[in-house]
């Protein structure tokens, strides 16, 4: 595109924008004469269809040739402006339409408000036989048009064969056929740029052709044939179906318009009008244009109801405009020129991250942490394939796994078959007795580099008596533990112990092979609130030989304290707090909050992890007192946790971080997280819910624990450990697996019966 054509292109995008503006200022409420050039809006709107696709066929074929420039250019370009629009629009119309209800009438409404935005900002206000106005905003319906246009010419620039048609159906058979009635007339623009003969007219068939667009359009002005051809329309479709084709109805005449607005632009383009010196001039007013056209409207009517004067004097209708103009200014300075930044932020959204070289095979996928372990690494480029124990676990549905694997019983064999398959990876385990098998076979495993701690470090966490001997060693309070071995030790704890207390086995994945044999379940922690409870809790044990620890509840809350180690370094340190746990005395965390690190406690951490030799991540777990300040340690986990969702939603990316340390061998490229995020565990946090309504406590009203419940959903950093916009299909599955867990729990009752 030549300069003096790029520039005669701008000047005619400001005229068509003034045209629309007249068309819509020409309200008696505002001038009682009509005012001049006013009856032009439509027409002008059809020149911005056939420009806009001129440009956009223009910049594609020069730099924006990637899907990825081409739509964090054009989301850029939408929502900088779009986004204001739609939400100041609403608030403009209410406090105008307050001050004087005579100016809006039937030109805004305002029923089902929270519709009418989360379409306009879907674009889909005009699909199929809708046509939901924007409030007040009339002219936003060529933007629900124009987007689609954009949508289906990216399909079929960037897509080929069989996918292109799959991927043009879809998009027509959600837009529906009003808007592509008037997809030629945007094509027209495209046409004009890539047929290569129109790009070769002389000078003289250019000259012809501008005098014969310019007498065309006067003649179809003249004869009102937009009206006359949607008159027409009316006459075979009848009047309902004329009235559903809305914005689209005068298409007929709308198709010779952009046959003469057409050849208008070729019969400039040959000419090549010198128009370089009006350069300085119309850049900057054509780089409103968006803003003019998309806020005009509203800023209309509001200005005029809020002068209220005579529409007979003309300082009326001036001063009106005048307000109007120097406020589209001002927001198109804070929006629309500022849409460079919205590009970066989009382009740095949609980008794919750069390809790792290592892969990562996660093993045990079916958790909330398996599954925030794959987005992380899939984000930072890691292709991960994942191991599953059945074919409804969630990290499947993940779109960040490259490869899924059901897991054998045997894992370790399918492990090397795999390593025969996909070379040296990074090896990453979720449970304990996952890592104690692995740990086990680390000889037999060469080709994967293990994101989890050997077997003597995993020893130290898994016996909690070496971890609380160490524990005291660097001065960390670890609250009073009994480690009974027979009955008589039993009752002596029972005597000695100031309760409540709580039951927890000091080597759980020691001790789970024999509870099942016995068929008993393995309980990660029990409450005792007196020494009859104690002692009759742990009689259960007496045949089994083996009996949990016994340790002094401590007040306070669930504090976990998130440590990235190497060579006894703390390279990573991460700090949250359990605002709820299911079960509620203790447990499970169901919704956490991200907290800036305590710097006192968590040196005692570290020198703790150093004390224990330790390597990887790891949480160390307290119970914090904030009336005392005493933190009391409760275990440490050698292991990815609970909520590392968390952690990786407020930017602590430990899946990644441990990948590079111990996967690459590289130092990490770490940066700080977000305190005040708030993350939960829906599944428990609802059984908690349903657990308090049903036994409420003086401190725990049915009422406020259901209004704290139903509006934490509206907390501004609210996340989830399974749901994430990003990645939705896990969250499917997870709904799926528990609707159909119910119903066969209520087929088994039912037989029961």
């Amino acid at each position: 595109m030549n300069r003096s054509f790029s520039i005669y292109l701008d000047l005619v995008r400001i005229v068509s924008a003034l045209l629309v503006v007249l068309y819509h200022s020409n309200l008696r409420l505002l001038t009682l004469e009509k005012l001049p050039l006013s009856t032009h809006g439509h027409a002008a709107v059809i020149v911005f269809f056939v420009l806009s696709g001129y440009v956009i066929a223009h910049i594609t074929s020069t730099r924006e040739n990637t899907p990825l420039e081409y739509w964090s250019s054009r989301l850029a370009r939408f929502y900088s402006l779009a986004l204001p629009a739609v939400l100041l629009t609403p608030l403009l119309d209410s406090i105008g339409e307050a001050m004087a209800p005579q100016f809006y009438g039937d030109r805004t409404t305002h029923d089902l408000a929270w519709l009418r935005i989360l379409t306009s900002l879907a674009f889909l206000n005009e699909v199929w036989t809708l046509s939901i106005m924007s409030f007040s905003n009339v002219p936003y319906w060529s933007l629900c048009y124009e987007f689609w246009y954009y949508v289906l010419f990216a399909v079929l620039t960037f897509t080929r064969g069989r996918k292109r048609l799959l991927w043009c159906c879809a998009v027509a058979l959600l837009i529906g056929p009003k808007i592509l009635l008037l997809a030629p007339v945007w094509a027209t623009g495209v046409l004009l740029q890539r047929w290569t003969a129109l790009q070769h007219v002389g000078r003289v068939a250019g000259a012809l052709l501008l005098a014969a667009s310019c007498i065309g359009y006067a003649l179809f002005h003249h004869y009102q044939l937009t009206e006359a051809g949607s008159a027409w329309l009316r006459q075979i479709v009848g009047a309902h179906w004329h009235q559903q084709f809305a914005f689209s109805r005068y298409f007929i005449t709308d198709y010779l318009l952009a046959v003469i607005v057409a050849c208008h632009f070729v019969g400039v383009r040959a000419l090549a009008l010198p128009l370089e010196r009006l350069a300085s001039v119309v850049r900057p007013l054509a780089a409103y244009t968006f803003s003019i056209y998309l806020l005009h409207q509203p800023l209309i009517q509001f200005y005029a109801a809020l002068f209220r004067g005579d529409p007979a004097a003309p300082w009326f209708y001036i001063a009106t405009m005048l307000a109007v103009f120097a406020s589209i200014y001002a927001i198109g300075t804070v929006t629309e020129q500022q849409r460079h930044h919205w590009r970066r932020a989009i382009h740095r959204l949609l980008a794919s991250p750069a390809p790792q070289p290592l892969p990562a095979v996660v093993l045990g996928i079916d958790t909330p942490i398996g599954l925030a372990i794959i987005r992380d690494l899939g984000r930072h480029g890691v292709k991960v394939v994942g191991m599953a124990r059945s074919e409804q676990a969630l990290g499947l549905g993940s779109r960040y796994l490259h490869r899924s694997v059901v897991r054998a019983d045997d894992v370790i064999p399918q492990l090397r078959q795999l390593g025969k398959e996909i070379g040296p990876a990074a090896l990453f385990a979720i449970s304990e007795a996952d890592i104690l098998i692995l740990n086990q076979a680390r000889n037999t495993l060469p080709g994967y580099r293990m994101m989890f701690a050997d077997a003597p470090r995993m020893e130290r966490v898994l016996r909690k008596e070496l971890t609380y001997a160490a524990a005291a060693d660097v001065g960390i309070f670890v609250p009073r533990t009994w480690h009974p071995a027979s009955d008589a030790q039993v009752s002596a704890a029972a005597r000695e112990a100031r309760y409540p207390v709580v039951l927890k086995w000091a080597d759980p994945n020691a001790v789970a092979p024999l509870l099942r044999q016995a068929g008993m379940a393995l309980e990660k922690a029990q409450h005792c609130g007196d020494a009859q409870a104690l002692v009759t809790a742990l009689r259960r044990y007496q045949a089994l030989g083996r009996y949990p620890m016994v340790q002094e509840y401590c007040d306070g809350y669930g504090l976990g304290q998130f440590v990235l180690m190497k060579d006894g370094e703390a390279l990573y340190q991460f700090q949250h707090r359990r605002l709820h746990e299911w079960p509620p005395e203790g447990g499970t965390s169901t919704l956490c909050i991200s907290m800036p690190v305590s710097k006192q406690l968590m040196r005692q951490s570290v020198a703790l992890l150093r004390a224990l030799q330790w390597e990887g991540v790891a949480m160390v777990e307290y119970r914090y007192d904030p009336f005392t300040g005493r933190a009391a340690l409760m275990e440490v986990n050698g292991r990815f946790w609970g909520s590392l969702p968390l952690a990786c939603h407020a930017g602590a990316s430990f899946p990644w971080y441990c990948y590079q340390t111990l996967g690459l061998q590289r130092p990490i490229a770490a940066s700080p997280y977000r305190a005040g995020v708030r993350c939960r565990f829906m599944t428990a946090e609802t059984r908690r819910l349903l657990h308090l309504l049903m036994r409420p406590s003086p401190q725990t009203g049915r009422w406020r624990e259901l209004a704290a419940y139903l509006s934490e959903f509206l907390h501004p950093r609210a996340c989830y450990f399974i749901h994430d916009w990003r990645d939705p299909l896990p969250l499917w599955r997870d709904l799926r697996h528990s609707v159909i867990q119910r119903l066969r729990e209520q087929r088994y009752l039912n037989k029961a019966k």
